[in-house]
């Protein structure tokens, strides 16, 4: 039986943050039932830190903030709702959100396996929180308190800066605090972009076999676990995407001819089980590069990547108290002369938000099982 390392490392993982958890028990809290909380001044001591280098310039980037938060709030908004009146229209349309859990494979969601999501989730969290809480420092709000925690099993972290003395302060000053964590994480993930652009594509060299599929063509083939594709009939493989690319043109019954640098291959394409029409080899593979090793960095700067977009966005939907709703909530506060009326407007935008996010988690899976 072949041992799942996904489930040992989960196991292995909450074991350890329990006995932490356990050890620094008097320093826990629990709130609302589901959030474990730890607080600790070093996190806040290393914000104000960074804040104190350069107010202004922190402060600047609060405000360059709020124009992108609004931007992906209405963006975020309206992708959801057209996302949603899709599924409806095109049953056979796939989710355009998932719920993604580190190292668990939930059916028609992406798998992240559970070290890359682990890591690059707490990457996320903490770039995140951190930059809320900098913000705030610059502006010369002193944070209550920061720390980490879970989330029932999910990593996070946070920061509480002084509410009341929040919200004193000028509408441009609340919404540059408010938007400065989804300005973070999407900066991050331009930061990464720019990293494997310039410095990682460039090391990669053809795809890595890392596994045959039994009695189809790829093995039938010779081809085996540790080979390195650099060609598909004449054409260069240097980017995974190239082998894609190549494969989709194929059909089931051609010939293909797959090269190392040591050894040719000749196949006949067969029917992909799960796509009629296309062809299928049974190769498991992922991108090669030319430094050893080299492919979990990639992987875990990918997993940054996509986890900063998704999380910065998500957090700007205007949602009761998560960032986006923060944004919204105080501009109709300020900006509505009828206190009542602004927040019937903002609890129905914020209603309609869940329902969107709720609905296009959920009813792919309603629809599979016919309940709609």
């Amino acid at each position: 039986m072949a041992l799942d390392l996904n489930l040992i490392s989960i196991i292995a993982f909450y074991s350890l943050i329990a006995i932490y958890f356990f050890i620094k028990r008097k320093n826990i809290s629990r709130e609302y039932g589901i959030f474990f909380l730890y607080r600790t001044q070093r996190f806040t001591s290393i914000m104000r830190s960074i804040a104190n280098l350069s107010p202004r310039f922190w402060r600047w980037f609060g405000y360059a903030a709020v124009p992108v938060g609004f931007a992906g709030m209405f963006a975020i908004f309206a992708y959801l709702a057209y996302a949603l009146v899709k599924l409806f229209l095109i049953p056979a349309a796939q989710p355009s959100i998932s719920l993604v859990i580190p190292g668990v494979r939930i059916p028609g969601s992406i798998f992240v396996p559970f070290w890359y999501g682990i890591i690059a989730l707490f990457f996320v969290i903490v770039v995140h929180e951190g930059m809320h809480g900098v913000v705030s420092e610059a502006w010369k709000l002193k944070l209550k308190s920061s720390g980490v925690g879970l989330l029932a099993f999910l990593p996070l972290a946070f920061v509480e800066p002084p509410e009341d003395k929040l919200k004193k302060q000028k509408l441009a000053v609340q919404e540059s605090i408010f938007a400065a964590g989804a300005f973070a994480n999407f900066v991050t993930a331009g930061i990464v972009l720019l990293i494997t652009t310039f410095a990682i594509a460039p090391l990669a060299s053809g795809i890595y076999v890392a596994g045959t599929q039994e009695d189809e063509p790829a093995m039938l083939a010779g081809i085996q676990a540790g080979h390195i594709l650099t060609q598909i009939n004449n054409a260069k493989i240097k980017y995974a995407s190239d082998f894609v690319n190549e494969m989709q043109k194929m059909k089931p019954g051609d010939k293909i001819i797959l090269a190392t640098a040591e050894k040719t291959f000749s196949l006949i394409a067969a029917e992909n089980p799960n796509a009629a029409g296309k062809a299928y080899i049974g190769i498991n593979f992922r991108q090669n590069y030319n430094v050893p090793g080299f492919f979990h960095f990639a992987n875990l700067l990918y997993w940054i990547f996509v986890l900063n977009i998704g999380i910065g966005i998500i957090n700007l939907l205007p949602l009761g108290p998560i960032d986006g709703g923060r944004m919204l909530a105080v501009l109709l506060q300020s900006r509505v002369k009828n206190q009542k009326f602004a927040v019937k407007l903002f609890s129905g935008i914020s209603s309609i938000s869940l329902l969107l996010l709720l609905g296009n988690i959920f009813v792919p899976y309603l629809m599979r099982l016919n309940v709609i």
